[in-house]
């Protein structure tokens, strides 16, 4: 038995941000448990509910999915389909991987674009109970995909992860 194999590797330690964002995840998912349940309680016992609180969690949810959505990409836990990568040789493999990434960069930059567009036009637009700008909602989706893009191309011109598994 070696005896390196009992002790553990360290872990490296998170970076600020992704502690930021574990921290903004867990803080608005008990937000909204405490806005729709304390509605849903406010409805059974007393016909009533506050509006606030519905308009409050819909934006957070919105940015719940966003930021989860960049956290997992950080992570590399979002779902590959790898049915066809398994099955061909490294230099298909590579081609493959350099193109699937070329559209996910595409489909961000066209996602960043659209979102955009959102953040300018929700500008002059305001929600009709808290009256915050609609642009709020609406840079939820842009921060994702702008975190998503440069994620993708850390990847590709840092990590490059097919140059050292021999692709």
């Amino acid at each position: 038995m070696n005896p390196s194999e009992d002790i553990p590797t360290p872990k490296r330690p998170k970076p600020l941000l992704h502690k930021a964002a574990e921290v903004f995840l867990a803080v608005t998912l008990t937000i909204m448990v405490i806005a729709v349940f304390s509605n849903v309680v406010l409805r059974y016992a007393f016909d009533t509910g506050f509006v606030l609180y519905e308009e409050l969690s819909r934006l957070l949810f919105v940015w719940l999915v966003c930021v989860g959505t960049a956290l997992a990409a950080y992570e590399g836990k979002h779902l590959n389909f790898t049915l066809l990568i398994d099955r061909v040789g490294p230099r298909i493999r590579t081609v493959l991987y350099y193109l699937a990434h070329l559209i996910g960069a595409i489909v961000l930059g066209m996602v960043i674009k659209g979102s955009w567009d959102q953040v300018w036009a929700g500008m002059q637009s305001f929600s009709p109970v808290m009256g915050y700008p609609l642009a709020l909602a609406a840079a939820a989706t842009l921060f994702m995909a702008c975190v998503m893009e440069l994620l993708l191309v850390k990847e590709i011109l840092i990590d490059r992860p097919l140059s050292r598994k021999g692709c």
